[in-house]
């Protein structure tokens, strides 16, 4: 928490004080939500590839965390991914990159995935100084080595790279139920992405989530990390069969209204009930 410094600085400059600066979190949830609509419009305007493919992203991890934990800005970090995978402005996927490490470092650890997604989508358009990006963190790198080994908080940055080597061992079991838990049904792209391309996406997404393994202990969390990775499968579905894409992805997404889900925090187990169990409670709760 100590290097995720945007969030409460805009907060700050903004003047939100107090309930206020938890508007930042949902107001991510918002924008990258709307982008990945945006996404799915510019490459098929039919209105239920647009649904399915929003509804498939609002029902992983990558929106159920910030919604369900207060003060947590997951969105923001995601919506950078997407910009960086998929955006058409240099200036913006720059942006995204030098800013979204202070948010969570994360972002840090999906972007590779996130540079072989645009290599992928765009086939032989592709041009190498499109990866120029990518080297826009590289003053929040300078920055963090730089003061975490310092004499005062070297000690700090080493314990916590111990501890969460030690932590990983005893998640390792729960890793695949957890991984699982984040994306569900969104698994069913990310997969075909997968099979249509080169092995290399798949080892750096089961790298990325090594990685987050590794550093983080909110594994079903840390699965909305191949964000990038489930938006491309369905783009390259649609390609594919673009009869059956739109009808497939709205499927998708409404399975994933369906399927429980669950956060799962080091062993903490966590369920989130179907929309209509949840709807359910909802109306009977006091």
């Amino acid at each position: 928490m100590l290097w995720r410094l945007l969030p409460p600085l805009v907060c700050h400059t903004l003047g939100l004080r107090g309930y206020g600066a938890l508007a930042l979190p949902w107001l991510g949830v918002v924008a990258a939500t709307a982008y990945v609509a945006l996404i799915h419009n510019r490459r098929c305007p039919h209105p239920w590839f647009v649904l399915g493919g929003t509804l498939l992203f609002a029902t992983t991890s990558a929106v159920l965390v910030p919604v369900g934990w207060l003060g947590m800005n997951d969105a923001w970090c995601w919506l950078g991914l997407l910009v960086f995978a998929f955006g058409e402005s240099p200036f913006a996927r720059v942006t995204a990159v030098f800013l979204c490490p202070w948010v969570d470092e994360r972002f840090i650890i999906g972007l590779p995935l996130a540079l072989l997604v645009r290599w992928a989508e765009r086939g032989p358009s592709f041009q190498f100084r499109e990866s120029i990006a990518a080297f826009a963190w590289l003053p929040y790198a300078a920055l963090r080595l730089a003061l975490s080994f310092a004499a005062d908080s070297g000690g700090r940055a080493q314990s916590f790279v111990h501890e969460g080597l030690k932590t990983a061992v005893v998640l390792v079991p729960w890793a695949p139920l957890a991984w699982w838990m984040g994306l569900r049904a969104a698994w069913a792209p990310a997969a075909y992405a997968m099979a249509r391309r080169p092995p290399w996406l798949g080892l750096v997404a089961a790298a990325t989530l090594i990685v987050c393994l590794l550093f983080a202990s909110d594994m079903s969390r840390s699965a909305a990390t191949l964000t990038p990775l489930t938006t491309l499968g369905g783009i390259l579905f649609l390609r594919r069969h673009p009869e059956m894409a739109p009808r497939a992805l709205l499927t998708a997404g409404i399975a994933n209204l369906l399927i429980p889900a669950a956060h799962l925090t080091y062993i903490k187990f966590v369920p989130i009930n179907n929309l209509l169990i949840e709807l359910l409670r909802l109306r009977h709760t006091p």
